[in-house]
C-alpha cells in the first residue's frame, strides 16, 4: 500500500473514532447508567485519544510531504546545474531506480564526464540573468563605437542656434536622438568609403568606362522613378565591390544592374521586379543572372549596406538654410555631381554635401555664405575645409558635358533647370575671376 492510501486510511480512522466517542457522549445522559464523575473521566480519555490521533496524523502528513518532494517527475536541468545547486546531494529514489540513457546513445551523462566538469562558473544561468547579460553586452558594443570621439578635433569658436528645440514635439524628427545619430553617421561614412585608387587597379576598367556606366545607371534610375538615396547607395555598392574584386568588361553592366537591384530593395517601399531590370538591359542578362549577381555582390560586401547617404547630410544642413527649396534643389544636383565623377570617390559624403550647399547659396546670392549654424549643422566644416571640394565641383561644371543623361535629368523644370543654371554660374565666375571664398563668413 502506497503513501497516499496510508494517508487516506489514517483520515478514515480519525473519523470512526471521533464519531464513536461523540455517540457515547450523546447516549449516556439518556440512559443515566453512569455517574457524573465517570462521564467526566470518559470525556477526558476521549479528548486525550483525539490529541494522540491528531499528533500521529501530523507526523504522517509531514513524512508524506517529504516523500512527495523527493519524487521529481519532471526534472529541471537548471535546478541540477544552476548557480544555486549544491554538489554532493544524494540522488532521489526515482533517479536510482530508473537511469535513463542519454540522447547520444552510448555517451556518458554530464556527471560522469571527467573532462567536462560543470562548475559554478560554467553553470547555466536562469532566464533573467541572460537578459541582463545581453543588455550589458549591447551597451558595451555601443560604447566601443566611441561615437563621441568624432568631433573632428576642432575648436568650437563659432556661435550657433539650437534649431532642433522647435521640433521636440514632432516624433518624426527624433530631435532627442539627433546628437547621437549624426556623430554615428560621420563615423560610419569613414568605414564605407571605397578605395579612391581602385579605378587604376582594375586591369580592364578606365575612368571613361565608369562614366558611361554611371550615366546608364542614371537613365535606369530615372526610368524606374526611384529615390535619390537608391542611386547613391547603388553607386557606393558598385564602387566598393570593384575595390575588392577584379571585374571583366563584359560584366560591368551586370554589376551596375545588380547594385541598383540591391539598393532598391534596401531603400524603396516598392522595388521593381527582376523582370524589369532584365527588360531594361534589352535581354543582355537573364533574370537568373541578375539574381546570381545579387548573391555574389552581397557575399563580397558581407551584407554591409548601412551606408550614410549623402542626402541625410544635405537635409541636415538645409535645416540651417531654412529649408529653402531652390537652394536645396541646386544642392541635390551639385551633390550628385560628386557621385557620378570618379574624382570624388575618396571624399566623405558629409564634405560633399556641405560643399554643395555652399555653392547653392552662392548661386542664389545669399549672405553670409557660411555662418555658425551652417558650420554646426554640416558637421563642423568651415570654409577652409571645403575649398578643395568646391573647386573640383566648379571644375566639373565648366568642363564639357560628360554625363548626358545626368545633365538632361536636371535640365527639366522639375529640377528648376539646375544643371543649366549651375553651369552658367560657374562659367561666369571663372570668366570674371571672382573669388567665391572672399568675405564668406561676414
Amino acid at each position: 500500500m502506497n503513501d497516499e492510501n496510508g494517508y487516506k486510511v489514517i483520515r478514515g480512522k480519525d473519523e470512526v473514532q471521533t464519531s464513536s466517542s461523540s455517540e457515547s457522549l450523546l447516549l449516556q445522559p439518556a440512559a443515566q447508567s453512569q455517574s457524573h464523575s465517570q462521564i467526566q473521566q470518559q470525556t477526558q480519555n476521549d479528548a486525550n485519544d483525539l490529541k494522540l490521533n491528531d499528533a500521529h496524523e501530523e507526523r504522517t502528513n509531514g513524512a508524506n510531504k517529504r516523500k512527495l518532494q523527493e519524487r521529481i517527475y519532471l526534472g529541471d536541468i537548471s535546478s541540477q546545474y544552476g548557480a544555486g545547486s549544491k554538489t554532493g546531494q544524494p540522488q532521489t529514489s526515482l533517479d536510482l531506480q530508473t537511469k535513463r540513457k542519454p540522447l547520444g546513445g552510448k555517451s556518458l551523462p554530464l556527471q560522469q564526464r571527467k573532462n567536462n566538469v560543470i562548475t559554478s562558473d560554467l553553470a547555466i544561468p536562469s532566464r533573467l540573468p541572460q537578459k541582463r547579460q545581453a543588455t550589458e553586452s549591447s551597451t558595451n558594443l555601443v560604447e566601443k563605437l566611441n561615437v563621441n570621439d568624432y568631433k573632428k578635433s576642432k575648436v568650437v569658436d563659432y556661435e550657433w542656434d539650437d534649431l532642433d528645440e522647435e521640433d521636440m514635439d514632432d516624433p518624426l524628427m527624433v530631435s532627442e536622438y539627433v546628437n547621437e545619430i549624426y556623430p554615428y553617421l560621420h563615423e560610419l561614412e569613414c568605414k564605407t568609403l571605397p578605395d579612391p585608387q581602385y579605378i587604376f587597379k582594375q586591369r580592364h576598367l578606365k575612368p571613361k568606362m565608369r562614366s558611361i556606366l554611371v550615366d546608364w545607371l542614371v537613365e535606369m534610375h530615372s526610368r524606374f522613378r526611384l529615390l535619390p538615396e537608391t542611386f547613391y547607395l547603388a553607386i557606393n555598392i558598385m564602387d566598393r565591390f570593384m575595390s575588392l574584386e577584379i571585374v571583366q568588361i563584359d560584366k560591368l553592366q551586370l554589376l551596375a544592374t545588380g547594385s541598383l537591384f540591391i539598393a532598391a530593395k534596401y531603400e524603396e517601399v516598392f522595388s521593381p521586379s527582376v523582370k524589369n531590370y532584365s527588360y531594361f538591359t534589352d535581354g543582355s542578362f537573364a533574370e537568373e543572372e541578375i539574381l546570381q549577381a545579387e548573391k555574389y555582390i552581397l557575399t563580397i560586401l558581407e551584407f554591409e549596406l548601412n551606408y550614410p547617404n549623402p542626402m541625410n547630410f544635405l537635409r541636415r544642413i538645409s535645416k540651417a538654410d531654412d529649408y529653402d527649396v531652390q537652394t536645396r534643389t541646386l544642392g541635390k544636383y551639385l551633390l550628385e555631381v560628386t557621385v557620378v565623377d570618379y574624382k570624388f570617390i575618396g571624399m566623405l559624403p558629409s564634405l560633399c554635401a556641405a560643399s554643395a550647399m555652399y555653392i547653392g547659396r552662392s548661386i542664389m546670392g545669399k549672405f553670409p555664405l557660411w555662418n555658425g549654424n551652417l558650420i554646426h549643422y554640416s558637421g563642423g566644416y568651415k570654409v577652409e575645409d571645403m575649398k578643395d571640394c568646391i573647386n573640383m565641383i566648379i571644375q566639373y561644371l565648366i568642363s564639357p558635358v560628360e554625363h548626358d543623361e545626368f545633365f538632361k535629368k536636371y535640365s527639366t523644370k522639375k529640377f528648376m533647370k539646375a544643371s543649366i543654371l549651375c553651369r552658367s554660374w560657374a562659367k561666369k565666375i571663372i570668366a570674371e575671376k571672382k573669388d567665391i571664398f572672399e568675405n564668406a563668413n561676414e
